[in-house]
């Protein structure tokens, strides 16, 4: 909580600095065109970038491979078009930084990396607990008949020559 509060008291003052020193340098209107053309330029990365992401995503998908490091892409790309949107020069390198595939490759496998180990551990803390048993309202009964529908399918229920029967539906007799 207290990361998110100083990002949002830090991060305009920041920006407005560094605003200011543009602008001291080339000139006020020059600076605030130069932002505008980092934008549009960010637009049109995020857009390349993306459907480069899905495309690739996509391919993954077909060759029935988990698409991980494009999902994570995907995520890093979504984070730097937030970044070019809001206005300053300091959030707008960030994210063009974000873009950049060569520079998008080691805050992707650190990420994985991190969210790997956080997963290990939330694993093991969850196997420390012991087997999970649950309970059901249910029954399962020997019936030698057959359980199938005109179409020839069988009945989801049936387990072999077993079946599970919901409570209160036993047979009678």
């Amino acid at each position: 909580m207290f990361v998110v509060v100083a990002l949002c008291v830090i991060v305009p003052i920041v920006e407005l600095v560094v605003f200011l020193k543009v602008a001291e340098w080339i000139g006020g209107w020059q600076a605030l065109f130069l932002l505008l053309a980092v934008s549009l330029l960010g637009v049109w990365l995020v857009k390349a970038q993306g459907v480069a992401v899905y495309r690739r995503g996509r391919a993954e998908l077909e060759a029935r491979r988990v698409p991980g490091r494009s999902l994570v892409d995907g995520l890093l790309i979504f984070c730097a078009g937030a970044l070019l949107l809001v206005p300053g020069f300091v959030t707008a390198i960030a994210g063009l930084l974000l873009l950049i595939p060569p520079t998008r490759v080691p805050v992707r496998e650190y990420l994985i990396r991190r969210w790997t180990r956080n997963a290990r551990s939330l694993v093991r803390t969850a196997s420390d607990l012991g087997p999970t048993v649950i309970t059901a309202d249910s029954v399962v009964v020997t019936d030698r008949t057959d359980r199938t529908d005109r179409s020839g399918r069988s009945d989801p229920q049936e387990l072999g020559s077993q079946r599970a029967i919901e409570a209160g539906d036993e047979p009678l007799g």
